[in-house]
């Protein structure tokens, strides 16, 4: 096997030293030099100071270290001004580019959030689909008709109530029907008014003969006195 670099492992040096590599090295790298200093030796300082104040002591540092521009004012006013515009530039992209990652990771995450629902949703889908397979398979056949025509299914009780209103219903209709046969036959056998007029005077002929008996057993009772 060959021991040279391949494409790819050259991508992955120049991505890693472009990462360990400051905002700030490409241009010190060019204007070091122009000013009488060594890159390498100087431009750590440089890439060192955080604050105004330090930046201030490093360039009186590198002033005093140039062999070609140490009385040079206007390049050092410069040199400065370039530095703060760089860093100012530099961070104003860093807040960029961490708003823009913060959006990516809600984004995400609201994308995760809405696969999870709808996974969740297709799980549940699926199983009130075997449920009701399995009750419709477990369904009795007179439920499955009651299903198949009224869309819905019919509860036990439910059909046992409408049963039960049937026989009832049907229970009354014969009842009604006796009392009106009982009650034309009543009519057919009622007495005429002969009948009802011989009854009465047999009623009251009875009536009296027992008053009599009464009479004469009184009478019979005084006498053996």
């Amino acid at each position: 096997a060959s021991d040279l670099p391949t494409a790819d492992s050259n991508d992955q040096t120049a991505f890693n030293m472009a990462e360990d590599q400051h905002y700030l090295d490409a241009y010190l790298a060019d204007i070091l030099p122009k000013m009488g200093l060594d890159f390498d030796t100087y431009g750590p300082y440089v890439t060192g100071a955080d604050e105004e104040e330090d930046l201030d002591d490093i360039i009186d540092l590198l002033r005093a270290s140039s062999e070609s521009h140490s009385d040079d004012e206007k390049s050092w006013a410069d040199f400065k001004q370039k530095i703060e515009k760089i860093r100012k530039e530099y961070i104003a992209e860093e807040e960029e580019r961490k708003n823009l990652a913060a959006l990516e990771t809600e984004r995400l995450k609201k994308e995760s959030l809405q696969r999870e629902i709808e996974i969740a949703k297709t799980n549940a889908l699926e199983v009130e689909q075997r449920l009701e397979a399995k009750k419709l398979e477990t369904m009795s056949a007179d439920k499955l008709a009651l299903l198949d025509k009224f869309g819905y299914e019919v509860d036990d009780e439910e059909n046992e109530d409408e049963e039960a209103g049937v026989a009832t219903n049907r229970d009354h209709a014969a009842k009604q029907s006796a009392e009106h046969s009982q009650k034309l036959r009543s009519n057919n056998n009622q007495p005429s008014k002969a009948q009802l007029r011989a009854e009465t005077m047999k009623a009251k002929a009875d009536k009296n003969a027992k008053k009599e008996e009464r009479r004469k057993r009184a009478v019979k009772g005084e006498r053996k006195r």
